[in-house]
């Protein structure tokens, strides 16, 4: 399935809660609770070394990637162009690969220009 499709089937189930606002108040919590139940798991391993059930995983990141789908619905955002715009980020931020330098001692400026331009 590509975005196109995911984002018509995930709007096919996602309820309007009748205004803008809600609905993105909606959207956000729900992603903070799949964050939240995707954390839990590790955090179990961590504490408990309960074994890690993928299963699990991969349908709470299904269940986060829902929420994220129909907040860009709702706001009209074009989900290609936000995952263009962040690896452009990076880019800027990692020019050759990812180095610890590069974290610490990031240039904001490009990095912000670079997410307003959009690319």
């Amino acid at each position: 399935m590509n975005l196109q499709e995911y984002k018509i089937e995930a709007k096919r189930t996602c309820p309007s809660l009748g205004k803008n606002s809600d609905d993105l108040i909606h959207m956000s919590l729900g992603m903070q609770t799949e964050c939240a139940e995707i954390a839990d798991v590790f955090k179990k391993k961590l504490a408990y070394n309960k074994d890690i059930d993928w299963v699990n995983v991969k349908e709470e990141v299904g269940d986060l990637m829902w929420y994220i789908v129909n907040l860009c619905t709702f706001n009209e955002w074009n989900l290609e162009d936000i995952l263009d715009t962040n690896i452009a980020k990076l880019r800027v931020r990692f020019p050759d690969k990812f180095t610890t330098e590069n974290a610490i001692t990031r240039d904001l400026v490009s990095e912000r220009k670079t997410l307003e331009d959009g690319r």
